[in-house]
């Protein structure tokens, strides 16, 4: 199957005249089981405004497997693994994968696979897995919408092997008991680790690791590994000596790496940027502003970052939306988007150069998972639902569209296919 895929591939980049190594310009993704995409504009980057409708763009395969992607325009990418393992785009492609490719590199990944376990209390008997009509399946996914059991829940793909047997998990946010059970009133609030007189339901998570083998162009970045990334997203006539690159390690903490060039893609050494709490989200845009989400939902801006202070001085605190914590952010050339816990897009007004902070949140739309923004402030968004599709196909890659100096929250979604 992968060599009829490799074909198909092969022909439609051909009929495209799609060859060889990715441009500046391309737009990088993954999708939701870690295949790494690219599309290829045909036009320059100022043109990208004009460019193809969502629904219309090709995106071709990379060798490899990632969680998440970053790029910018001086053909640096870098991605992330879901065992946090950081890599770096080694610059050449291969359409396929073989030994005599020297910079196709063995590239892994383990991942876990969760599934839970429900129960009900039961007055005369305690809890059981005898639940209400109403209730999720006692065997589910997190959501509790699909019945997911020990026996019928399988790897990814057929790429993927298990190399572990299922286990309770006890490291689950909000804590467990002795047992690996959470605790709950009922099931779709929120689940805590020990029992009180109002717990009327129970989970516990299984986990079991799988694991890939792939061969790619990805050189790894040792020894941290990482929760989150940001590329500083310059113009591509830009001429730097190094780029800002911002990351998060698995813990929390903030790191800058050093080093970083075209010529050096995977930079140097990692600098650890001083925080008294962890964090989810970082980003940095043009003029080295960095935002950063704490994994409580406080938004921080790190002021007096220069290239001769590439750590900056000292965090800002930012109020967030009213009655929201956020989760991710990504800040462009002189704009700052970030999305909410509940998939709430918003916008951050008032940004100049002498007040980088801002002053309040404007609610641009909903169902957004994920937001991009690029050197010339395009907005670019993963949305979880799109008008006129089913809501089975979450994941379709959106652009805004009409932003502009004038406009930079722009006006309306181009939007992709689910």
């Amino acid at each position: 199957m992968n060599d009829w895929l490799d074909l198909l591939s092969g022909c439609c980049c051909e009929c495209r005249g799609i060859a060889g190594t990715p441009s500046r310009q391309a737009l990088w993704s993954t999708t939701s089981k870690g295949d790494i995409m690219l599309h290829e504009p045909s036009l320059s980057l100022e043109a990208l405004a004009h460019a193809v409708p969502c629904d219309l763009m090709f995106w071709r395969q990379i060798p490899g497997h990632l969680r998440c992607v970053e790029s910018n325009s001086l053909g640096l990418v870098w991605g992330i693994g879901w065992d946090g393992t950081a890599w770096v785009y080694s610059g050449s492609f291969g359409q396929q994968p073989s030994p005599v490719n020297p910079e196709m590199h063995l590239q892994t990944d383990v991942r876990s696979i969760h599934v839970y376990e429900n129960q009900r209390w039961n007055p005369m008997t305690g809890y059981t897995d005898k639940g209400l009509p109403t209730d999720r399946p006692m065997w589910s996914d997190e959501s509790g919408l699909k019945e997911c059991t020990k026996g019928n829940t399988h790897p990814p793909s057929p790429q993927w092997s298990w190399v572990s047997e299922w286990a309770v998990d006890f490291t689950v946010p909000g804590g467990t008991d002795k047992e690996g059970w959470q605790y709950a009133a009922d099931f779709p609030t929120t689940f805590h680790g020990h029992k009180t007189m109002k717990d009327f339901v129970r989970r516990r998570r299984w986990t079991r690791r799988c694991k890939i083998t792939v061969r790619g162009p990805w050189n790894m970045v040792p020894p941290i590994h990482l929760s989150d990334i940001s590329l500083m997203p310059c113009l591509a006539q830009s001429k730097m000596e190094e780029v800002p690159v911002w990351a998060l390690s698995d813990k929390g903490d903030v790191l800058c790496r050093l080093g970083v060039s075209p010529q050096n893609p995977a930079g140097s050494s990692w600098l650890h940027v001083g925080t008294d709490q962890p964090f989810k989200s970082i980003s940095i845009g043009g003029a080295n502003q960095v935002w950063a989400i704490t994994r409580d939902g406080a938004v921080f801006y790190r002021g007096s970052v220069s290239p001769e202070n590439p750590a900056g001085e000292c965090w800002y605190h930012i109020p967030s939306p009213p009655r929201q914590n956020l989760r991710q952010l990504s800040v462009g050339r002189t704009s700052v988007f970030a999305v909410d816990e509940n998939s709430n897009l918003w916008y951050r007004q008032g940004l100049t150069p002498s007040y980088p902070q801002g002053s309040a949140w404007e609610l641009i739309s909903n169902n957004v998972t994920k937001v991009s923004v690029g050197p010339l402030d395009q907005v670019w968004i993963v949305a979880d639902g799109v008008p006129g599709f089913p809501t089975e196909t979450p994941g379709a890659i959106c652009h805004r569209l009409s932003v502009g100096p004038m406009q930079p929250k722009g006006l309306s979604w181009d939007y992709g296919i689910g």
